[in-house]
């Protein structure tokens, strides 16, 4: 009951689990003054995400810069809801979601606490067992056994078991081996002088073992994590070898089949955290490279030019994952053919043998299944176009007549200057196309022939990451337009868009927008218009700003595409240019180390121009980067024209130099 509780109702109702009134609690916690704990072990990783853990309870958080300032607004002096009131009004605006989810997960764990006086108990325990005498041998130990194991795999000659005795056996020792290797991952932990929570048995798979919690290896570092998750990965080869050394196949299939299970490259087995922690740029990278491996791993071989900032985390893990499904292939293949033999003189062989051409075949299936998928995302734009089915559904009939047409047109930031007449006439081209809520309607890499105008409802823009998963940029509602980079610059679509709520949209061909549009306004004009102005009123530094204001400080702005790599300001040179990032991400290091990363909406390069020094910091791009470059006249006539974002500016180059001594410090 208090799992399902916590689960459900904390989680979508903000409870904590407490009360049987979900509303009651959020409000009764939104009065508490909270404080943040001081037993709190801190580890900044380089791409700017803090790994928090509470002494006291053994639990962890890992938060990004903005979330870990929140918490830091923590000093028992004001109520919850003061804070979110000041988080709102002085920070970066948080979702009410997100700031309550961080607020309750926090206060659960331990990391804000009510009062004036920290708790003191329960502690939560943490276990002891010295093996390992230092990291060294922690590491050594696993990668000999490893060796040894798969010698003994290569060489071994078993047949194998088709009695009862013989699989409950097995079932024993896979148990066995599970055991030990999470108690080999405790003396590792130990080894790196970290903790050891939450012994405890678990049921995967419905077989019991025992197991740790061994998150500790995160506030240990990178060569923990791998250390720890190497000798998880060992146990089963040390099974292996003392099955073979032994003559034991009930020892020697528990080892095989354990080993299988721990160094599979899919989901979150001590294989892939061994990747993870070895090969990862950022922590927040997925986990779940596989996506990589069924997505784009063929586009990328075709694209090997496009370079990108985890490619060798993606390139080692695609290249173990097709090592792996090749092993088990070969492995099972080569029991099979020994077990076919027995076949006829031992019936009960029959069906290890079936088990086998199951084992045998899956990787040929999978291999195949994900060939076919990255076929697919090659070949979709062109066979399949998402545009075609959304301008079928096109609705004349529906459509509002000409005046209201030229009306809202006249409203939205791109139409305002046109004339009436040819207001008149962009309104007898459109087409008006309904959408139902959650469904495509432009798809990244597809080839764009319409350009599109949101009449009523709300989209949203998504753009592939690195993985090949779409991730949400943006959302766009009545007014707005989306489409028209693929037109006017002739390249596949940049982006995916798909409906939040039922849409009506207003669309134009290829060939109107041309004649109607691009004649009248001009390429570049629309461009800045659709990509400057409509990112500008989205930001909060111009968001009062009237239509015209920002047209013409729009004008003022270049847009800069950045590859991989490519620096923008460089640490200790004069800066010529305030960038303010589109979508991608930058990079900003201090003396060769990674000190923050910039995202969409933020910007650089105004502490050099506003106080007339060097620049402090590198900045390149950490991925494929857009970004609004400002030379230093316009910048400077900018923050004359505008008291209130001169005070911003000013306000944010000051927290970032006392952030910066606060790291020297």
């Amino acid at each position: 009951c208090y799992r399902y509780c916590y689960r459900y109702c904390y989680r979508y109702c903000y409870r904590y689990c407490y009360s049987r009134n979900c509303i009651g609690a959020m409000h009764s916690l939104n009065e508490k003054n909270l404080r943040l704990s001081e037993d709190i072990e801190l580890n900044k990783l380089t791409d700017g995400i803090r790994l928090l853990k509470q002494c006291r309870t053994g639990e962890f958080l890992a938060l990004n810069g903005s979330e870990f300032g929140i918490v830091n607004l923590f000093d028992g002096t004001a109520a919850v809801k003061e804070i979110f009131y000041t988080v709102l009004t002085e920070g970066e605006r948080p979702k009410i979601k997100e700031f309550y989810d961080l607020v309750f997960e926090a206060y659960e764990k331990g990391f804000l606490y009510e009062g004036d006086e920290e708790p003191v108990s329960p502690k939560r325990q943490g276990y002891d067992w010295y093996v390992y005498s230092t990291p060294l041998a922690a590491m050594s130990f696993p990668l000999v056994v490893i060796t040894a194991g798969v010698s003994a795999v290569s060489i071994a000659n078993m047949a194998l078991i088709p009695s009862i005795g013989g699989w409950f056996l097995m079932f024993v020792f896979v148990s066995c081996c599970l055991s030990l290797g999470s108690f080999m991952a405790g003396a590792a932990l130990r080894a790196f002088d970290r903790r050891i929570y939450n012994p405890h048995v678990r049921m995967d798979l419905g077989i019991p073992f025992f197991a740790i919690d061994p998150r500790d290896a995160f506030m240990g570092g990178r060569s923990c994590e791998a250390v720890v998750a190497l000798n998880t990965i060992a146990a089963p080869f040390l099974f292996s070898l003392m099955g073979w050394s032994l003559d034991s196949v009930p020892l020697f299939l528990s080892g095989w089949v354990t080993a299988l299970i721990l160094s599979a490259p899919f989901g979150g087995s001590p294989a892939h955290h061994l990747l993870h922690a070895m090969f990862r740029k950022a922590h927040v990278v997925p986990r779940n490279a596989d996506k990589f491996l069924q997505n784009k791993v063929i586009s990328q071989i075709f694209n090997w030019k496009e370079t990108l900032a985890e490619e060798k985390y993606f390139v080692v893990y695609s290249t173990y994952a097709i090592l792996w499904l090749g092993g088990v292939f070969n492995f099972a293949s080569r029991l099979l053919k020994q077990q076919a033999s027995e076949l006829l003189t031992d019936p009960g062989a029959l069906m290890m043998v079936f088990v086998l051409a199951i084992v045998v075949a899956s990787p040929i299936v999978y291999v195949c299944w994900m060939a076919c998928k990255n076929l697919w995302r090659m070949l979709a734009p062109s066979l399949a176009p998402v545009e075609s089915r959304v301008s079928a559904g096109a609705r004349e009939s529906w459509k509002p007549d000409n005046k209201a047409l030229v009306d809202f047109l006249e409203s939205t930031l791109l139409f305002n200057e046109l004339p009436k007449e040819e207001l008149s006439a962009v309104a007898d081209a459109m087409r008006f196309i309904p959408v139902k809520a959650g469904k495509p309607i432009i798809r990244e890499r597809d080839q764009g022939d319409l350009f599109f105008m949101i009449y009523k409802g709300e989209v949203e823009v998504l753009k592939d990451d690195e993985a090949g998963d779409p991730v949400s940029v943006a959302k766009l509602s009545a007014g707005d337009v989306f489409g028209e980079i693929a037109l006017l610059q002739k390249v596949p679509r940049t982006s995916s868009v798909s409906s939040l709520t039922k849409c009506d949209l207003l669309a134009l061909n290829k060939a109107d927008f041309e004649n109607l549009l691009v004649d009248t306004l001009g390429a570049k004009k629309i461009q800045q218009l659709v990509q400057v102005c409509a990112f500008l009123r989205r930001n909060p530094l111009f968001s009062g700003w009237p239509s015209r204001a920002l047209i013409k400080i729009a004008n003022e702005f270049t847009v800069e595409d950045c590859a991989v790599g490519h620096e923008v300001i460089e640490e200790g040179h004069h800066n010529k240019f305030f960038y303010l990032i589109y979508e991608g991400e930058f990079e900003v290091s201090k003396d060769g180390k990674e000190v923050a990363r910039l995202g969409p909406g933020e910007f650089c390069g105004e502490i050099s121009l506003l106080r007339g020094v060097p620049a402090n910091a590198s900045v390149a791009a950490s991925q494929p980067t857009r970004c609004l470059r400002l030379d230093k006249d316009g910048f400077l006539e900018l923050v004359s024209q505008d008291f209130v974002m001169a005070l911003g500016l000013d306000r944010e180059a000051d927290r970032r130099q006392e952030a910066k001594r606060g790291r020297a410090k």
